[in-house]
C-alpha cells in the first residue's frame, strides 16, 4: 500500500512552525484517520504543500497511530534535504501555526518532484542498546584477518562493542534513532525512562506513556514537561489509569503545551479546589482561566 500524508499550509509561517516544533526533531503528528491495515513502522511519504510552490516530499515511517491521528518519523537520510528545502521556502519568515488541511492519499504515486522510494520491509525488532554486543558476537565467528602493521592496527569489533558497553546510558541513548528510542521508552527501566523523558520527540514521549512500568510520579512529570508533545498529551488521556487521574488532568490543564481543546475539555475533571487555583489565572492561559471561572459560577 502506497500511503502519502499531504499537509497543506496557508503560508511559509505554518511550515516553519511545524519544522521547528516537530520535523526538526525527526517526526510529525497529524490528526487524520489512518487507513485500515496500516502496520506499525509502515513506510509512508510526507508531502508538505505551500501555495505557489512545489510540494516538499520526504520519506517516513509510521510510529504511532490512534483511530483519529497518527505520528510518523522522517527517515534520517532525508532530514538534511528536508531542512534545506524548508529553509529555502521560509527564509526570513517567523514561525506561526497555519495548517489549512491534512489529507491521507493511498495508492497514489506523486507527480511532483522525485517519486517516493519503494517501501522497504520493516526491520526486525532489535534491542538497540544491545546491538553492539550482538555485532561483536557475530564478528568473533568470522575467521580472523591478517594483522596489519602495528602502527595501523584498527580497533577490533569486539573491542569497540566492549568499549561502547562501558559508555554511560545517556551517551548510548544519544546515538539511537527516534524509533529506537521509542522502543526503548516502551520497555526501558526507570533510569532509561528518566533520560528519555527529556526527549522532545513525540513518539518517544508516547512510548513512555505506553511503558507498563511507568509510575504516577513519572506520568505527572511528563504531563508538566515544558516540551510536552501533543500526541503525548492525547496518549496520557487515553491511558487506562492516567486518563482518569485528577493529578494528570491538573498538570495537563496548566501546561501551555497541551493543545487548548484538550485543556478546556479537562476543566470538568478538576476538583473545586483546583478550579479555584486555575480561575486565578496565574501561569495559565487566559482561555483556561476563563473556563475555570465559568465552571465555578455554574456549580
Amino acid at each position: 500500500m502506497t500511503v502519502t500524508i499531504e499537509v497543506s499550509y496557508a503560508g511559509p509561517a505554518g511550515l516553519r512552525h511545524d519544522y521547528e516544533a516537530e520535523l526538526k526533531v525527526g517526526g510529525l503528528f497529524v490528526r487524520v484517520a489512518p487507513p485500515a491495515g496500516l502496520p506499525p513502522f509502515a513506510a509512508v511519504t510526507v508531502l508538505l504543500c505551500l501555495p505557489g510552490a512545489d510540494p516538499v516530499a520526504a520519506p517516513a515511517r509510521l510510529t504511532f497511530a490512534t483511530p483519529e491521528s497518527l505520528c510518523v518519523e522522517i527517515d534520517a537520510e532525508a532530514r538534511p534535504a528536508l531542512g534545506a528545502a524548508v529553509a529555502a521556502l521560509c527564509a526570513g519568515v517567523a514561525a506561526a501555526p497555519a495548517r489549512t488541511g491534512v489529507r491521507l492519499l493511498t495508492g497514489v504515486r506523486l507527480l511532483t518532484g522525485a517519486p517516493p522510494a519503494p517501501a522497504a520491509p520493516p526491520a526486525p525488532a532489535i534491542d538497540p542498546i544491545a546491538a553492539a554486543v550482538e555485532a561483536a558476537a557475530a564478528a568473533t565467528a568470522q575467521p580472523p584477518a591478517p594483522a596489519p602493521p602495528a602502527e595501523a592496527v584498527p580497533a577490533r569489533p569486539e573491542h569497540a562493542a566492549r568499549d561502547a558497553g562501558r559508555l554511560p546510558l545517556a551517551q548510548r541513548i544519544q546515538v539511537l534513532s527516534v524509533s529506537e528510542k521509542m522502543k526503548l521508552a516502551m520497555q526501558g527501566d526507570r533510569d532509561a525512562r528518566a533520560l528519555l523523558a527529556r526527549d522532545r520527540a513525540g513518539p518517544v514521549q508516547v512510548g513512555l506513556v505506553r511503558n507498563p512500568k511507568l509510575t504516577l510520579d513519572e506520568a505527572q512529570a511528563l504531563a508538566r514537561n515544558p516540551q510536552l508533545a501533543a500526541e503525548a498529551a492525547e496518549a496520557l488521556l487515553q491511558h487506562p489509569s492516567w486518563g482518569s487521574s485528577p493529578q494528570i488532568a491538573l498538570a495537563l490543564v496548566r501546561n501551555p503545551r497541551t493543545p487548548l481543546p484538550l485543556a478546556l475539555g479537562l476543566i470538568n475533571r478538576l476538583t473545586p479546589a483546583d478550579l479555584r487555583v486555575i480561575a486565578k489565572g496565574l501561569n495559565v492561559r487566559t482561555q483556561v482561566a476563563q473556563a475555570a471561572r465559568k465552571r465555578l459560577f455554574n456549580t
